[in-house]
C-alpha cells in the first residue's frame, strides 16, 4: 500500500479547508492501481469536497517499480526546497522504499534513485520502461485533446464534425482512453462529465468504424452470456467479422472449447457444399485452436510464476514481508498451486518440505483474512448462521459496526441475491437486515451541502 500523510489544504476555488492523504511512495507490486493513477494525473490530486474542484498538489514523492527496477523520485521545483534539502529528501524517499523490502530485494538502483523536475518527465520515463516511444506518447496526447473537443462540443452537430474530421484517430486506443475517463468520472462522482462521456460514447459506438466494431463485439459477448452453449459460441465465431472479437469470443468461452466443440465444427465443415465457405470454417477451426492453445500456454505461465512466488517464499529470510509485498500475486491460483504442492509433498512422504509448505500456508492465509474488511466478515458470519437466534448473538456482538453504512450492504447483498435467483440466501439476508434494523438507532437526516463538478482530469500522454 502506498505510504501515506495527511496534509491540510485550502481549496482554491472557494477558499474551504480539508483533509486529504499525500502519497510519498508509490510502490506497483504493493499497490496495482499506483501506475494507472500516475498515469492518469491523480497523484496527490485534491478535490474539494465543497465546490468539486480538482487540483494536483506539487509534494514530492517516490514510484517504484521492482520488476523493472525503476526508482523514480518527483521533486518539483515548486516545492521550494534548497538543494541540501532536495538531496536529503531523496535520500528519506530511498531509504523508506527500502525499509519495506526484504533483504533480498534491496539492490543498487534504489541507493541512486532517478529525479525528475516535472511530472510530464516522470511519466515519460516510466511509458518509456514499458516500450512506448515519444511519438507513441505523443499520439495518446493527440488523442487525449480529441476527447477534450468532442466532450466540449456543445451540439450533436458540432461532435459530429470533429468526428468526421478526425476518424483516423478514433481507433481502439482511442475507445480506451474514453472508458478509462469514464471510470475517473463515475469514481470521483462527476456526473455531468459522466453524462457528457456517455453522450460522447454513445454517438462514436453509432458513427464511426471501430465503433460499430466494438459494439458488434460487446453484442456478441452478451448474447454468448445470456446462452453459453456451444452451438451459440459457434454461430457467434462464424458471423464475427474481425479476429479480436473471435479471441475474445474464444477466451469468454473457453469451457465450452472442448471436443464436443470441435466435433460439432468439424460436422459442419464436412456439410458444407460450398467450398468458399468450407474454406472460412477450416481457417476458422484452426483459429480456434490456436487461440486455445495461446490460452493454455498463458495459463502454465501464469502457475510457474506461482511456483516462482512459492520458492522465493520457502527462501526468503523475511517471508511476511515479502508475503505483504507480493499481496497482490497472492490469489486462488497460488493457493490452489501451494494446496498441490503440499499434496505431492504428503504423498511423497517429505515431512520436511511438507512443513515448510504448511508454514506459508498459514501465513498467507493469515495475510489475506487481514485483508478482508471487518464488515464482509460480519456478512460472512450472518451468511453462516443456523437460525436466527445465532445471528441476533453475531450482530449484538458486533453491535459497534451496525450503522447506515452496513445496513445498505445488507440491503444491496438482498437485491444481488434476488437479482441472481438465489431466494434461500436472499431470504436469510433479508431476515439479517430486519433484525440489524431493530438494533440500530435512528439518526437524523443530514443535509448535505450543494456540489458542483470540477469537470474531468484527462489522462496524461
Amino acid at each position: 500500500m502506498a505510504q501515506r500523510l495527511m496534509a491540510r489544504v485550502t481549496c482554491p476555488n472557494c477558499r474551504q479547508t480539508f483533509g486529504m492523504p499525500l502519497e510519498q511512495i508509490l510502490d506497483v507490486e504493493m499497490d496495482p492501481s499506483a501506475k494507472p493513477r500516475l498515469l492518469a494525473g491523480q497523484v496527490n490530486q485534491a478535490v474539494c469536497p465543497s465546490c468539486g474542484f480538482a487540483s494536483i498538489l506539487e509534494v514530492p514523492f517516490i514510484y517504484h517499480d521492482p520488476h523493472k527496477e525503476l526508482a523514480l523520485v518527483y521533486m518539483p521545483m515548486a516545492a521550494g526546497r534548497t538543494d541540501m534539502e532536495r538531496q536529503q529528501a531523496i535520500g528519506a524517499l530511498s531509504r523508506a522504499v527500502m525499509s519495506t523490502l526484504p533483504q533480498e530485494q534491496r539492490k543498487s538502483y534504489l541507493i541512486n534513485p532517478q529525479v525528475f523536475l516535472s511530472y510530464e518527465s516522470l511519466v515519460n520515463r516510466v511509458l518509456e520502461a514499458d516500450g512506448i516511444t515519444p511519438e507513441m506518447i505523443q499520439a495518446q496526447r493527440d488523442r487525449a485533446d480529441l476527447l477534450k473537443r468532442l466532450l466540449a462540443a456543445s451540439t450533436t452537430e458540432e461532435r459530429m464534425a470533429i468526428i468526421q474530421e478526425n476518424e483516423a484517430m478514433l481507433d481502439e486506443s482511442f475507445f480506451r482512453i474514453l472508458s478509462l475517463n469514464l471510470e475517473q468520472a463515475d469514481a470521483m462522482g462527476l456526473t455531468d462529465a459522466f453524462q457528457r462521456l456517455m453522450e460522447v460514447r454513445a454517438l462514436l459506438l453509432e458513427q464511426t468504424t471501430v465503433g460499430r466494431k466494438l459494439a458488434a463485439r460487446s453484442r456478441a459477448l452478451q448474447a454468448l452470456q445470456a446462452e453459453p452453449t456451444r452451438e451459440k459460441l459457434l454461430d457467434l465465431l462464424v458471423e464475427a467479422g474481425d479476429p479480436a472479437t473471435r479471441a475474445v469470443l474464444v477466451t469468454f468461452g473457453q469451457p465450452l472449447v472442448d471436443y464436443l466443440f470441435f466435433q460439432k465444427l468439424t460436422r459442419r465443415i464436412e456439410s458444407e457444399t460450398d467450398e468458399e465457405k468450407r474454406k472460412l470454417l477450416e481457417a476458422l477451426r484452426e483459429e480456434v485452436m490456436g487461440i486455445r492453445e495461446q490460452i493454455r500456454a498463458q495459463a502454465r505461465e501464469e502457475v510457474q510464476a506461482k511456483l516462482h512466488l512459492l520458492r522465493d517464499l520457502l527462501a526468503s529470510e523475511q517471508p511476511e514481508l515479502l508475503a505483504h509485498r507480493r499481496l497482490v500475486e497472492l490469489d486462488d491460483l497460488f493457493l490452489k498451486v501451494l494446496a498441490s504442492e503440499m499434496e505431492e509433498a504428503q504423498q511423497a512422504g517429505d515431512q520436511e518440505t511438507l512443513s515448510r509448505l504448511q508454514k506459508v500456508w498459514r501465513l498467507v492465509i493469515r495475510i489475506l483474512q487481514e485483508q478482508v474488511p471487518p464488515e464482509l466478515l460480519l456478512l460472512t458470519q450472518l451468511m453462516e448462521a443456523p437460525d436466527e437466534e445465532t445471528m441476533r448473538q453475531v450482530l449484538e456482538a458486533n453491535s459497534q459496526m451496525l450503522n447506515d453504512s452496513f445496513l445498505a450492504l445488507l440491503e444491496q447483498v438482498v437485491q444481488d441475491m434476488q437479482a441472481r435467483g438465489e431466494e434461500e440466501v436472499a431470504q436469510k439476508a433479508t431476515r439479517a437486515l430486519e433484525i440489524a434494523r431493530t438494533m440500530t438507532p435512528a439518526r437524523p437526516e443530514k443535509k448535505r451541502p450543494p456540489q458542483r463538478p470540477s469537470g474531468l482530469v484527462m489522462v496524461r500522454g
